[in-house]
């Protein structure tokens, strides 16, 4: 089965409280710590879906510079000149190999970053069955708990009542019990996983910014290459222009694009 990032999430019971027999601070400690839980937990899945938003983002990108490069390649005009012929043809070599880049990147980006992070994430459904356990304890002490109250108010002193009433306690204090280990575990380990949460989740994050640092990296390089600017010598170079010099150039091509008769207004 695929997995969908857009599932619903496991978490989303907040535990109920259990006075007399948790103090408002456990009731609250634990409340906090599930709060927090339910909050990572939607944090990743909008993580993986962005992510899957970006490759395919990138990938249709892609894409459409590979149908633009084809059609200028097969387009007649770019046959008048040699050198334009030349250009379309290295800008379509150049696309070419950006393709099997990204193809690489969104391998990359699946293995290092969503798997991980599905990974994590179907680690909340284990919490959430704690989190249904210990609901299903609350409701079995609270049912035992209200028994013995409605018997203690009972003004009966028969040996049946008192009989009755002892069983009642006992499964009373058995209930309480079963709740405060479960209650207890939970405190320990829920803050334990958010504490080691950022551990796990390093290592994508780095992995993520390796790649898209190669990816771009890479393709600014096969770009410059294509249209190298000129040094000071006036020979080609794969330098960086300044970032005054680059905003100039940008700005005087735009404007030069604007004043072409196809983009003005009719």
């Amino acid at each position: 089965m695929t997995w969908n990032p857009l599932k619903k999430n496991h978490l989303t019971l907040r535990p109920t409280p259990a006075p007399p027999l948790l103090s408002h601070a456990e009731d609250r400690e634990l409340d906090v710590a599930v709060q927090r839980l339910i909050h990572v937990e939607d944090t990743i899945r909008k993580l993986t879906k962005e992510m899957k938003k970006y490759t395919d983002a990138v990938a249709n990108l892609d894409r459409a510079d590979q149908r633009l490069t084809i059609n200028l390649t097969t387009c007649g005009l770019a046959h008048l000149s040699d050198d334009f012929r030349k250009i379309v043809e290295d800008y379509h070599s150049v696309t070419t190999q950006i393709g099997k880049t990204v193809q690489e990147m969104a391998t990359l980006c699946q293995k290092t970053f969503i798997e991980p992070l599905k990974k994590l994430r179907d680690e909340f459904a284990l919490i959430a069955a704690a989190i249904s356990k210990r609901e299903e304890l609350v409701v079995a002490w609270k049912y035992s708990h209200n028994r013995v109250k409605k018997l203690q108010e009972k003004k009966d002193r028969t040996a049946s009542h008192i009989a009755k009433l002892e069983r009642e306690r006992r499964s009373e204090e058995a209930a309480g019990k079963d709740l405060k280990t479960v209650h207890a575990q939970l405190l320990v380990e829920l803050p334990t996983f958010l504490e080691k949460r950022l551990d796990y989740i390093k290592p994508s994050v780095h992995a993520l910014i390796m790649i898209q640092l190669d990816y771009y990296g890479s393709t600014t390089k096969l770009f410059t290459h294509l249209m190298p600017v000129q040094n000071v010598s006036g020979s080609p170079s794969s330098a960086m222009v300044p970032e005054e010099e680059y905003q100039e150039t940008v700005a005087s091509q735009i404007n030069r694009i604007r004043a072409l008769t196809i983009v003005k207004d009719h």
